[in-house]
């Protein structure tokens, strides 16, 4: 493993965030994508945080 890889693996943290949906009517926040909020019924669900790859 080169000194890079190394300092990399201990920049980064182990886990990736994922994609998270929040329901800007109700505010409430969901692990995958809905067409309408199960909570409050409304149709403006939007995603608030994605992905954020680990470099290779």
């Amino acid at each position: 493993m080169s000194i890079l890889q190394r300092l990399r693996s201990m920049l980064t943290p182990d886990t990736d965030r994922g994609v998270k949906f929040e329901c800007s009517a109700c505010g409430e926040t969901f692990e995958s994508d809905h067409a309408t909020c199960p909570n409050c019924g409304s149709d403006n669900v939007v995603e608030r945080e994605s992905f954020e790859m680990r470099p290779e």
